[in-house]
């Protein structure tokens, strides 16, 4: 809101060499006598504006006849004042100006006018008013006399006013620092123009706002509130903006605003509450009260939450080297003995984590193992074999694991007539920490010597029961015929009919050939060449399977039916080709094979593949057509013959004309726009 005042001024007017006041009711400039210089003082009293926002500026004077007549324009100098009074004792007129600030001009013989000030002269003045003076003087350094003897701009003010309008100067805020943690202080200062202005500060931050303080001077300090984060649930800072609001005598006069950063300080980051885990696999914690190697599995649940307003937005947990990424799951089965770290990490909408980690104890599992079984025929007290002994002793090897003294294990032998199917119990071994070693010992029950029998010792734990058997013979005879002649059997009592039974290894003078169902060798390399074995280590075959032939290396495959005249084989052709194949005949003169071909052999992609066929002995090659050949496939074997659309339609019997011609081909395709 613009204030308008006026102020009458009370003048004096002083030689620039004498401290006397030649008028003591009006301002001069200039001189009448060429003798002297004078200086004009013009003081405002009650005049005070200090930090006012001076908008407007008006000097009304009143001027006696004194120097040249009313159609004259004189130039007024108008200065700064040393002293802000109309009459400081003993201070001459030159020591009482100080800096020009400028000039304006006008008719200034007995008369009354107004001059409103503007561009420089206007802002030097307000800038002397703002910053609280009251007093000017009139005076030019250099004057000129005119042929009346007095100078040119000589003038006397006999009154004057002057009217000044104001705004009340709005106070413009600013923090001490520029980025602040949200939980610290800042302060936040007014800047204030005038000491008479109070403020109120209010803030506005992630859609909230609120005052921090009124009646505020100079400054206040500002204790951030730490729940401010809560605004910003994503982010780790934010803009605040601080208002403040300019009171002069508890009138609003304007409002200005600053900016500063909150942060989330590093401190708020998502907690992890609690951890919880158990044995998810039901038996296991009753039994063992512990987690088990290889059997055990973890039910795991993590409650976490995020820090002022943030909320979780990851988990990860990982075991073992295997990652899950849900608060609540089920692990694989525990898979390593001993102490193994459970770490978690939550992640919130800040991006922000926590991580704490617990000790998991699993104690060490192997399944149950039998190393040694065996049995035999005996006598009567088992202390030494005897091939028609009626008695049997065995001897068992087996071991389990302990799992913290908290797993069961039991041994028990079993036997049968090997013609039959169900096992009757033998006996019981009764294990010594977690192991069975038992040589020679003899079964309670008799068996008959003219049968054979099958043993079996199963050794079970808390989780397995392995089962590993072992047969014994009939007693030892030269020579036995089964009971209706129709079987016989050598070095044992025969029970089979319709075959030769040996209880005897054994041993031919020559290896018996490959047509008799041997392998035509005395040791195993040389029955595996024999029968083009392929030795490798271990039981299960790894790693490529090189054939080696001279032209055609080939894997054979035994036909469906039971016919010796087709074969089907995986061939290797040559060199960057192979080939899957079908033979007609023995000879393999007749044949139908695809065959593939690589870059090192056909670079043309036409005859990557092809259908080849043998007529006795004859070979004939068919192209299989595919998008990556460079030859267009030909019209009569599906294709265009083409490698663009318009020889296309070309070779397809298809034209465009822009009318139906009256004649054509039989069997052509016109094409013809329509209208």
């Amino acid at each position: 809101m613009a204030t308008t005042v006026s102020f009458t001024a009370s003048m004096r007017t002083r030689k620039t060499n004498s401290a006397s006041n030649y008028k003591s009711s009006a301002a001069s400039q200039e001189f009448y006598s060429n003798d002297y210089n004078f200086v004009g003082i013009v003081h405002f009293s009650g005049l005070s504006l200090l930090n006012k926002v001076i908008i407007g500026i008006t000097l009304r004077v009143t001027s006696a006849e004194a120097g040249f007549g009313a159609g004259t324009t004189k130039t007024v100098y108008l200065r700064k004042s040393r002293y802000q009074a109309a009459s400081e004792s003993g201070v001459t007129g030159g020591g009482y100006y100080g800096d020009a600030l400028g000039t304006f001009t006008g008719s200034f013989y007995g008369n009354t006018t107004s001059y409103d000030f503007s561009g420089a002269l206007f802002n030097n003045v307000a800038a002397y008013l703002q910053a609280g003076n009251n007093t000017f003087c009139l005076y030019n350094p250099s004057p000129s006399a005119s042929g009346q003897g007095y100078s040119y701009n000589y003038l006397q003010w006999s009154a004057a006013t002057l009217y000044v309008t104001y705004e009340e100067g709005v106070s413009q805020p600013r923090a001490s620092a520029s980025s602040v943690d949200m939980g610290t202080s800042v302060t936040i200062y007014t800047d204030r123009l005038s000491t008479s202005a109070t403020h109120t500060l209010s803030y506005s931050f992630g859609g909230t706002s609120g005052q921090i303080a009124s009646g505020v001077g100079d400054s206040v300090l500002w204790a951030l509130p730490l729940t401010l984060a809560q605004r910003i649930p994503s982010a780790t800072s934010g803009i605040c903006t601080i208002t403040c609001d300019t009171y002069y005598a508890g009138v609003l006069t304007g409002t200005k605003t600053c900016s500063i950063i909150l942060n989330v300080p590093a401190s708020v980051v998502p907690t992890i509450s609690s951890v919880s885990f158990s044995e998810a696999v039901l038996g296991i914690a009753a039994q063992f009260a512990a987690y088990v190697q290889n059997k055990s599995k973890l039910a795991v649940s993590i409650a976490a939450s995020g820090a002022q307003g943030s909320t979780i937005t990851t988990y990860r947990t990982t075991l073992n080297g295997t990652a899950y990424t849900a608060s609540s799951f089920t692990t694989n089965v525990l898979s390593v003995a001993g102490d193994s770290t459970l770490s978690i990490t939550v992640t919130d909408s800040r991006g922000r984590t926590a991580t704490t980690t617990r000790t998991i104890s699993v104690l060490a599992y192997a399944q149950p193992t039998i190393s040694l079984f065996k049995a035999e025929r005996c006598n009567a007290t088992g202390s030494a074999p005897q091939m028609d002994g009626n008695r049997v002793r065995i001897s068992a090897t087996a071991g389990a694991s302990s799992v913290g003294g908290k797993n069961t294990m039991t041994c028990t032998v079993y036997y049968k007539l090997s013609s039959a199917s169900a096992w009757t119990q033998a006996t019981t071994i009764t294990p010594s920490n977690y192991g069975v070693a038992s040589t020679n010992l003899l079964l309670p029950q008799t068996f008959d010597v003219l049968a054979s029998f099958d043993l079996m010792v199963r050794v079970q734990d808390f989780f397995h029961n392995p089962e590993q058997s072992v047969s014994i013979g009939t007693k030892q005879v030269m020579m036995d015929f089964y009971r209706n002649g129709s079987g016989i059997a050598f070095g044992k009592v025969a029970e089979t009919a319709g075959a030769v039974e040996l209880g005897w290894p054994l041993v031919l003078a020559q290896p018996l050939d490959i047509p008799q169902g041997g392998t035509g060798a005395d040791n195993a390399a040389s029955a595996c060449t024999n029968i083009g074995a392929v030795k490798k280590a271990g039981d299960t075959m790894t790693g490529n399977l090189s054939i080696q032939g001279y032209l055609y290396p080939s894997v054979y495959l035994m036909p469906t039916y039971n016919n010796t005249t087709n074969r089907t084989v995986f061939e290797g052709s040559y060199v960057g080709a192979a080939s899957f194949a079908a033979w007609e005949d023995s000879t393999g003169n007749n044949r139908r094979m695809l065959e593939v071909r690589t870059a090192a052999y056909e670079a043309s992609m036409d005859n990557a593949a092809l259908l080849r066929t043998a007529v006795n002995g004859t070979y004939y090659a068919f192209r299989l057509f595919h998008s990556g050949m460079a030859t267009p496939i030909p019209v009569g074997s599906g294709g265009t013959g083409a490698n663009n659309a318009k020889a296309a339609l070309t070779n397809l019997g298809i034209f465009y004309s822009a009318t139906l011609p009256s004649s054509g081909t039989d069997g052509q395709i016109c094409l013809v726009p329509v209208g």
